[in-house]
């Protein structure tokens, strides 16, 4: 019989110890990463701007053509549209330059690599050229005028009557 209390004794001691072990072993093992996340609420900014508007005068009233502009690569095989894409907008970039433009408008891509020389990629490309004049608040009715042409624009705009001065929401 005083083996059994002497038994129990030790089970009991025994249990009430363990979670004080099972402390000490988590914090014998640091952590290799955590990730913690709280709700967080960042305040909102925003921007009133008065909405600016220009016309654009055509330098030349026919389509220019422009390059060819050669860009080295590895091979057609190793490149990806986003390369192709990057080439032409470099292209578009120095056919601006070229024609002391501000933009080349419906420009046409023609890009190529010849079978000789597999390492070159060529782009040629067509546009109307045209500079950026005379920059003016927008009125209300160029305001209206733009949510007819650009029916998704994600942005709202109010016109007070103050001027016609334009406002972004």
């Amino acid at each position: 019989m005083k083996s059994r209390i002497m038994l129990s004794l030790a089970v009991t001691v025994l249990a009430s110890a363990a979670p004080a072990f099972a402390q000490q072993k988590k914090d014998a093992n640091p952590k290799k990463f955590e990730r913690a996340e709280a709700r967080k609420i960042e305040p909102e900014i925003r921007t009133f701007v008065t909405p600016q508007i220009c016309d654009m005068q055509m330098i030349s009233k026919s389509r220019e053509s422009y390059g060819p502009y050669y860009y080295p690569i590895n091979s057609v095989e190793s490149l990806y549209n986003y390369d192709i894409t990057n080439f032409q907008y470099r292209s578009l970039y120095r056919a601006c330059q070229e024609a002391d433009a501000d933009a080349v408008i419906e420009p046409l891509f023609n890009t190529y690599v010849y079978e000789k020389d597999p390492k070159v990629l060529v782009v040629e490309l067509s546009g109307y050229p045209v500079k950026y004049t005379n920059f003016r608040p927008a009125t209300k009715t160029e305001i209206e005028m733009i949510g007819v042409v650009y029916p998704d624009a994600k942005t709202s705009v109010s016109v007070t009557t103050d001027g016609g001065q334009g406002q972004q929401k």
